[in-house]
């Protein structure tokens, strides 16, 4: 089957068609008025991905779970998401190696259930938007979050900690390297360019020395769109 890259329906048309070329099939999930606009596209904050299950709010559209049905096990949730912070992290995880990163007081209870079956231990961080700032990078992370760097830090996690901001969001001040980005295989995929981010080359560095390589979808200065979720 051809694997599916889930995004922003409003991500630009050159990283769509780059993903395409890729090899993946393009769904975007749909905007939902349960969250404030500039992040109600954002497949981190309505969906979390683990494996080949994807945790959904119980709110979210229809349409597109039919069109995600057959790439995973859709589990309906019953955390309902609510326009101001932190209401509206419970999805919004970053996992890596046995780790859940997340700020655990919001999430979603029967994700956390999940983890505890699956012997999967919670970090328990500040930053409730764990999965926009944390990009999975093998069993290591590149972040520009104090608060994860040092949970992540003490867990014994590989951690590339990058300046803060750099990273465009419309609508926020700036987005975060994890909603800029996601991975398949042995590859990277960021949403732009990061020619202009002061810590470009330590970026592609530590990527390398995790064997693994960094495409880039778009001409544009890379953006927070929510993370691409592949699977």
């Amino acid at each position: 089957m051809t694997p599916c890259a889930i995004i922003d329906p409003r991500l630009n048309e050159e990283c769509k068609t780059n993903l395409r070329h890729e090899g993946f099939n393009v769904i975007p999930v749909a905007l939902t008025n349960f969250v404030e606009e500039p992040i109600c596209g954002h497949p981190d904050i309505q969906m979390f991905v683990h494996r080949e299950n994807i945790f959904v709010h119980p709110n979210i559209d229809k349409q597109f779970v039919k069109n995600i049905e057959k790439y995973a096990n859709v589990i309906h949730c019953s955390t309902k998401l609510k326009k101001n912070y932190p209401y509206d992290i419970s999805y919004n995880i970053a996992t890596v190696s046995n780790f859940a990163i997340c700020k655990k007081e919001f999430t979603d209870k029967q994700i956390q259930d999940y983890f505890s079956e699956q012997g999967i231990t919670i970090l328990d961080t500040k930053q409730g938007y764990a999965k926009c700032s944390t990009l999975i990078v093998e069993n290591s992370i590149i972040t520009s979050d104090d608060s994860i760097s040092n949970t992540a830090k003490s867990a014994g996690i590989d951690v590339l900690l990058i300046a803060k901001n750099f990273i465009e969001l419309p609508g926020y001040n700036n987005g975060f390297i994890g909603g800029a980005s996601g991975s398949y295989g042995d590859t990277i995929y960021l949403t732009g360019r990061i020619d202009r981010h002061p810590d470009r080359e330590k970026i592609e560095s530590f990527i390398e020395s995790k064997n693994m390589k960094l495409k880039i979808l778009s001409s544009k200065q890379i953006i927070d769109a929510g993370s691409i979720f592949f699977i």
